[in-house]
């Protein structure tokens, strides 16, 4: 299945399901119970009737009406937790720290309010003037894990999405060092532009991410390059934190950052970024001045 999440003026969320056979979402928001229970490990009756259903072209489904809506977050649920991995790939290892060999990846959160209920900006916050930008493929967790096996935490995915892991590099760097409180401005965590449940998806290690800035490439790797499959990367996570049902993890970004450009390649306002994966979609935003 493949969810794309909306706001209307008022602030109410609209649930939209793509129908292949129509080339289209139709609104499903009146059904959110129902496909969040199909999409937990134990929901395969219900997701079956579904995706029938879905393959039928959705009869009597309607079309969503955009009028007055805005793609918001792929997140089903507000996670409880969004955890975020660095030094996942050996060229941003290199580009951020110099290390040349990674053998275990750097872990941080992300502040849930840094969650973008319009995808179509980012902030550039006041007296600001290192940000910067990270493709990420985002891991949605359907079941509890606690110091899990990569099987365990294979069946525990519920999907993919993307995320860019935007940064202000002097706030993680240059005030106090934690990493934190430079990835958790509002707008920071932008996911989408829709939520893929992991069937759509077969081999998420072998997954290409894309990031542009004003139409030129900066990112552009395959997520087989990560130090570690990625449900090795999110069983990993799991000695360290417990992971619930609609918590993320974030697999951590290629090469071609901002910081890493000769001179640094930060962001402004004005510019715009486009991020994407041929699995998932692009996400186009535009950087504003707060």
């Amino acid at each position: 299945m493949r969810l794309q999440y909306y706001v209307d003026e008022d602030g109410e969320s609209v649930i939209g399901l793509w129908v292949p056979k129509r080339k289209e979402f139709i609104d499903v928001t009146a059904q959110d119970e129902q496909l969040w229970a199909a999409m937990l490990p134990d929901g395969k009756k219900l997701r079956k009737e579904i995706e029938t259903w879905i393959s039928k072209g959705a009869p009597d489904g309607v079309a969503v009406d955009m009028k007055g809506l805005v793609v918001s977050s792929a997140l089903h649920v507000q996670p409880n937790t969004i955890v975020c991995l660095g030094k996942c790939y050996a060229d941003h290892a290199r580009e951020f720290s110099g290390e040349a060999q990674i053998t275990e990846p750097s872990i941080f959160l992300k502040a849930t309010s840094a969650i973008s209920s319009d995808l179509s900006f980012v902030f550039n916050p006041e007296g600001a003037s290192k940000l910067d930008y990270e493709v990420e493929l985002a891991v949605i967790i359907g079941d509890t894990l606690h110091r899990a096996t990569e099987a365990e935490a294979r069946r525990a995915i519920l999907g993919y999405t993307l995320m860019c892991d935007y940064s202000e590099r002097s706030y993680q760097l240059e005030r106090g060092g934690q990493w934190t409180k430079g990835k958790s401005y509002d707008t920071f965590a932008p996911f989408g532009p829709v939520f893929v449940t992991k069937d759509e998806i077969h081999d998420p290690d072998h997954l290409h991410l894309q990031l542009k800035v004003n139409g030129e490439m900066r990112q552009s790797a395959s997520t087989e390059e990560l130090i570690m499959p990625v449900a090795a990367l999110v069983a990993y996570v799991s000695q360290f934190i417990t992971l619930n049902a609609g918590d993320v993890v974030s697999t951590g970004t290629p090469g071609g950052v901002g910081m890493g450009m000769t001179p640094p390649g930060y962001l402004k306002p004005g510019d715009v970024v486009e991020f994407s994966c041929d699995a998932i979609g692009a996400v186009t935003q535009t950087v504003v001045q707060e």
